[in-house]
C-alpha cells in the first residue's frame, strides 16, 4: 500500500512506469512524493524550539472553540491555556452541560469506589438487573460531567470567560446554529481546537459500518461543518488532535487512523488553501495517567511493545507551547520512545525480493532509491 504524489503533468505513460516501479520497490518507503528534484519521503525529525514566545500571543481578549470539551485531557489543556491568556472560550461536547450542583460529579473526583456501589444499588432500587456493564456507562457519563465542569471552572478562575454548548458534531445544522451564536459575539477566532474523537478498537473485519461511520464523522465530517460554519472569518490557528495511529497506522483502529491521517492533511493543506491560518495537527502517543488509554491493560501492552506513555505534566502544555513559540504549522508528533511503531516489522516489507530483482531487471528501467 503507497501513497505516490506527483506534480501536475500529461505524461501519463511516465508516470505509469513510476508508479510500477513503486510497487515493485522499496517496500519501506509508503508515502512518495516525485518532482524535477527528485523522490521524497517522510520521516521522523526532531525539532528543538528555542524557548522565545515569537508565535501567536494568547491574551484576555483571546477567543477560543474548542470541541471534545468534556474528555479529561482536552479540559486539562483548557485550563492550560485559559491560565496563559484568561480568554474567551467556547467549549462543544456532545455531554449536556454539566450540573454545578450535582453532587455525584463532586463525589467522582473523592470517592469514585464509593460511588460505584451507589450506583449499582439505585440500578437495583429501579427493578432494573444491575450489572457492571450498566453502572461503567453511569460512571462513564459522570466522568464527562466532571471533565466539561473542571473545564469550565478552569477558565472562571482564570479571570476568562465561558460558554458551554451541548452539541452533536456529526449534526451539521446544530453545527452551524452553535457557530452562528458566537460569531455573533466575536469578529474572529484566535484559536479552532478539534479535539473531539472516539474511538472503538475493532478489526475492520468485525466492525460495523455504523461503528466505523461513528468514529470517523465525529472528526471528518464535523471538521467540515465547522470550517463550512466559519467561512471567511478571520482564524489565526487551528488545532486538530491526531495520533500516533493517524501516522503509523494500528491494528483495530483503521476508522481512527483515516479520520486522523485525514484531518492531519487539512492542516498542512492549509499552506495553500489558508495560508493566513496556522494549521497544526499533533500526532498523541497514548497518555499516560488521564485519559481512556491509561486504564486497563493498555498501559502494560505499551510496555511491552516499548513505548513510552506520555506524562500529563508533558502533554498539557503542548499545544500552548506550540502556538506561542515560533510558526510552527502542519504535522508535530509528540512522544517518547515509539518501539515497535518505528521498528520495520520485515526487512523486505514481506516482498520476494529475488522475483522483485528479477522483475526489475527485466524492465532495464534504473529505480533510484532512497
Amino acid at each position: 500500500c503507497k501513497v505516490v504524489d506527483f506534480p501536475a503533468s500529461r505524461k501519463t505513460a511516465a508516470l505509469a512506469d513510476q508508479l510500477m516501479a513503486e510497487t515493485l520497490a522499496d517496500p519501506g518507503a509508503v508515502e512518495i512524493g516525485i518532482d524535477d528534484a527528485g523522490r521524497w519521503t517522510v520521516a521522523l525529525r526532531e525539532i528543538p524550539h528555542d524557548g522565545s514566545e515569537s508565535g501567536l500571543t494568547l491574551s484576555d481578549e483571546s477567543v477560543f472553540v474548542v470541541t471534545g470539551a468534556a474528555g479529561s485531557i482536552v479540559s486539562a489543556i483548557v485550563a492550560d491555556l485559559a491560565e496563559a491568556s484568561g480568554g474567551t472560550f467556547h467549549l462543544l461536547d456532545l455531554a449536556p452541560k454539566p450540573d454545578r450542583d450535582d453532587p455525584d460529579i463532586a463525589r467522582f473526583a473523592t470517592d469514585r469506589d464509593g460511588l460505584k456501589r451507589d450506583i449499582f444499588e439505585r440500578i437495583k432500587a429501579s427493578g432494573k438487573r444491575a450489572t457492571p456493564a450498566m453502572v461503567e456507562l453511569e460512571l462513564a457519563s459522570l466522568e464527562r460531567a466532571h471533565a466539561a465542569l473542571s473545564a469550565i471552572r478552569s477558565v472562571e478562575a482564570a479571570g476568562g470567560s465561558v460558554v458551554y454548548h451541548s452539541v452533536d458534531l456529526r449534526d451539521d445544522d446544530r453545527v452551524a446554529e452553535v457557530m452562528e451564536e458566537i460569531l455573533s459575539d466575536h469578529d474572529q477566532i484566535d484559536v479552532l481546537v478539534h479535539a473531539a474523537g472516539v474511538e472503538i478498537s475493532r478489526f475492520l473485519s468485525d466492525k460495523t459500518r455504523d461503528e466505523f461511520d461513528l468514529v470517523f464523522d465525529v472528526k471528518c465530517d464535523a471538521w467540515h461543518s465547522l470550517m463550512r460554519a466559519l467561512g471567511d472569518t478571520p482564524l489565526k490557528a487551528a488545532v486538530v488532535f491526531s495520533s500516533v495511529a493517524g501516522r503509523f497506522g494500528n491494528g483495530g483502529q483503521a476508522d481512527y487512523s483515516a479520520a486522523n491521517d485525514f484531518l492531519t492533511k487539512c492542516m498542512t493543506g492549509f499552506r495553500n488553501s489558508r495560508p493566513q491560518t496556522r494549521g497544526i495537527a499533533i500526532d498523541w502517543t497514548a497518555w499516560g495517567e488521564i485519559g481512556m488509554a491509561s486504564r486497563g491493560s493498555v498501559p502494560t501492552v505499551m510496555a511491552a511493545l516499548g513505548i513510552d506513555m506520555l506524562p500529563p505534566e508533558s502533554g498539557v502544555p503542548t499545544i500552548r507551547r506550540e502556538l506561542t513559540y515560533g510558526d510552527t504549522r502542519g504535522e508535530v508528533l509528540v512522544a517518547g520512545r515509539l518501539g515497535a511503531w518505528t521498528e520495520e516489522k520485515d526487512p523486505t516489507g514481506g516482498l520476494d525480493t529475488e522475483e522483485t530483482n528479477a522483475l526489475l531487471a527485466e524492465r532495464e528501467r534504473p529505480l533510484v532509491m532512497i
